[in-house]
């Protein structure tokens, strides 16, 4: 069986980058201390330096960021229904109650007497 690769947290890293980077400990010391490679300390080094000194996100948080897209892409959805279906309720009830275009006979008679069209 091969060895189990450790996860560590950014705060972690960044702890024992600091503590290297201000002299506190050297790289040794602190692989002595923390019981990791020199070379992990001297890549999260070179990581820090450039800005990249993150873990990875986690497959749960992959799959609750996934699910959050999908659950915003659907209220959006959702939205757009409501408001055709306002729309649609505003104008049949101006439609309802209204004239409606084509004069009928039966349209005519139904007018007020006296009124114009």
């Amino acid at each position: 069986m091969g060895k189990q690769r450790r996860k560590f947290e950014t705060g972690f890293k960044q702890q024992i980058v600091q503590e290297v980077e201000s002299g506190l400990l050297s790289v040794s010391a602190a692989s002595r201390k923390y019981q990791i490679s020199g070379s992990v300390i001297d890549h999260w080094r070179r990581q820090a330096r450039q800005g990249r000194l993150e873990t990875a996100p986690s497959v749960r948080k992959k799959f609750l960021e996934q699910e959050n897209r999908e659950l915003k892409e659907r209220l959006a959805e959702l939205y757009l229904e409501v408001d055709h279906l306002k729309k649609l309720g505003d104008w049949l009830r101006r439609h309802k109650n209204g004239t409606p275009s084509v004069s009928t006979a039966e349209s005519l008679a139904r007018l007020p007497k006296g009124s114009k069209s």
